[in-house]
């Protein structure tokens, strides 16, 4: 399963959500923020909880995001190296290109895939390592995850 996730509910990712449309739908679940949604996704949802975002996490083969350091930091902490696209000035999906520098810094580093070229999006999701091949599981938990979780454990969000 692919989880793919723009983070901001509040500031459109359309580039981002269009390219996902490339990916095989049916094992894809997807947060999209304000647009409209994938076509083909399996589910899609335009705003999800934090607890939802990293169950879906820990759920996937493959994790394709924002640069966002949120994200981006789940991501790692559920096992995987995610295939991350950051949003840009001059396509007004940010205030600045804070996410293309940190997506390139940590690509230069070996933990995230990162694309610019939307139209190598599937390539680099088909050369992600699964986290389901590797076995891998994240490190500790952060400090929010174990929060949330305690959270809901006394006392449950009612359906």
């Amino acid at each position: 399963m692919i989880f793919a996730t723009v983070g901001s509910t509040q500031i459109p990712f359309e580039r981002f959500v269009r390219a996902l449309e490339q990916l095989p739908g049916e094992q894809m679940l997807v947060q999209h923020g304000p647009v409209e949604p994938p076509g083909g996704a399996a589910r899609a949802s335009a705003f999800m909880q934090f607890p939802e975002v990293i169950e879906s996490m820990e759920a996937a083969d493959v994790v394709v995001c924002h640069a966002g350091a949120g994200s981006i930091l789940c991501a790692l902490r559920s096992g995987h190296t995610p295939v991350v696209v950051p949003r840009l000035r001059r396509f007004d999906e940010t205030v600045d290109d804070h996410q293309l520098e940190f997506s390139r810094a940590l690509a230069a580093e070996g933990k995230v895939i990162a694309v610019e070229d939307l139209s190598r999006l599937a390539g680099a999701v088909e050369a992600a390592p699964s986290r389901r091949q590797t076995g891998e599981r994240g490190g500790r938990l952060l400090p929010i995850q174990v929060a949330v979780r305690g959270a809901l454990q006394a006392s449950p969000i009612p359906a």
